[in-house]
């Protein structure tokens, strides 16, 4: 009995605290900034164009292809700098140079390079070999972050008569071929299942999709293209849809006592109507989860479906689960469990929406930045430079 007790006195004394071991490997892939700069100096217009204008631009748009999901995880990120590069700085320069991307991104989907799906299917969007076991697939996740800065491309036009008149006629192509894209998913739409709720389902995608309701990122992707096309052209069927999907995952977020919301990766079938802590959700990982919050932020930004009171609970995800552990650490799952490797913590800056209704957001997200990254990547730039001069009123 003696044994025993001392065998599990030294397993005690011997235990990691599983939070001293997440900033053990988050250390390990993030080192210590030394010096650590100051957010004027880190993120500052003449950096972003030193990084990522001219030449290394001009490299990225070569042999552009969505095969592997490139121009879905990558390239549409350089597009929705340059529109933030715009609103930050009113540059029309911007504009131009993202102009030449849209171009070369319309000039590879499946149609164009005559690619078919593994239904035998060509399709005007953005297909792609890696996913599905069945063979090349589009994606509505994929054609929903590529379109989305195309549409927002398009919406920022309209504000620079200058430019709008030099973009003549190309302004109806872009917006047709974009919205020829969204609609290649109509098939997967389906009304419901609550009143005034609406949801796409995998088909001929991953077999583990089929027929079931898309997890909420790939919602939130195609709702958020949507909502800006219904800008862009008063599209009222995709009004409706994005509204649609604003209701279904906002039914299915999960109020938890500590005042945030938290949810899965998948999210439940039916909505949520009980409370639960935190620890009793498997939390999304916060790379995805940006991506889940990115329609609800456009909604309530334009006063839909998302209110004051929801911002609030989303900025409690960042401060009470994603960077619970202070000091610039962020954790990998929303809920901020540990099990996760620190590279799952994604766009952190695509919470800085909710720093609006809770300071506690930006102390938390730029110690990050600042102490932890110190080359950041072109979207991370332009979302903090946005960031700086939308609070000091300065943007576009």
């Amino acid at each position: 009995m003696r044994f025993v007790i001392v065998a599990l006195a030294c397993l005690a004394v011997g235990a990691v605290d599983p939070d001293q071991e997440y900033i053990n490997k988050f250390l390990e892939q993030y080192p210590k900034v030394d010096p650590v700069p100051q957010l004027e100096e880190y993120a500052t217009a003449a950096r972003y164009d030193a990084l990522y204008l001219g030449e290394s631009l001009d490299a990225a748009r070569e042999k552009l292809s969505n095969d592997t999901g490139g121009l879905a995880w990558g390239f549409s990120y350089r597009m929705m700098s340059l529109n933030d590069m715009y609103r930050a700085t009113g540059d029309v320069k911007y504009l131009e140079a993202n102009l030449k991307c849209i171009r070369a991104a319309l000039a590879v989907t499946d149609d164009k390079i005559g690619k078919k799906l593994w239904t035998g299917t060509v399709v005007p969007a953005w297909g792609s070999d890696k996913y599905a076991d069945r063979g090349r697939a589009v994606f509505a996740v994929h054609t929903g972050i590529i379109t989305v800065p195309m549409f927002e491309f398009l919406i920022l036009a309209k504000k620079d008569a200058a430019f709008l008149e030099a973009l003549g006629d190309e302004f109806e192509r872009i917006r047709a071929q974009a919205t020829a894209a969204l609609d290649v998913h109509d098939r997967q739409w389906r009304d419901g299942p609550g009143v005034g709720e609406g949801h796409y389902v995998g088909l001929d995608q991953e077999e583990v999709c089929e027929n079931k309701p898309l997890p909420g990122n790939r919602l939130s992707a195609m709702g958020w293209a949507l909502w800006r096309s219904w800008q862009v052209a008063g599209n009222a069927t995709h009004r409706d849809r994005a509204l649609a999907i604003g209701r279904y995952i906002k039914h299915r977020l999960t109020l938890a006592p500590d005042g945030a919301y938290y949810w899965p990766y998948w999210l439940p079938i039916e909505p949520v109507t009980e409370r639960k802590p935190r620890e009793a959700i498997s939390g999304e990982d916060s790379s995805h989860a940006g991506l889940t919050a990115a329609l609800p932020f456009a909604l309530a930004a334009d006063g839909e479906v998302f209110t004051e009171e929801d911002m609030v609970r989303f900025a409690k995800t960042v401060t009470q689960g994603i960077a619970r552990l202070g000091n610039g650490i962020l954790l990998s799952r929303i809920t901020g469990a540990t099990d996760l490797k620190p590279g799952y913590t994604g766009y952190a800056t695509n919470w800085l929406p909710t720093a609006k209704y809770d300071p506690g957001v930006r102390e938390a997200i730029m110690p990050f930045y600042l102490n932890y990254v110190k080359a950041p990547g072109p979207k991370v730039l332009a979302q903090l430079l946005r960031f700086v001069k939308e609070t000091r009123g300065e943007n576009k």
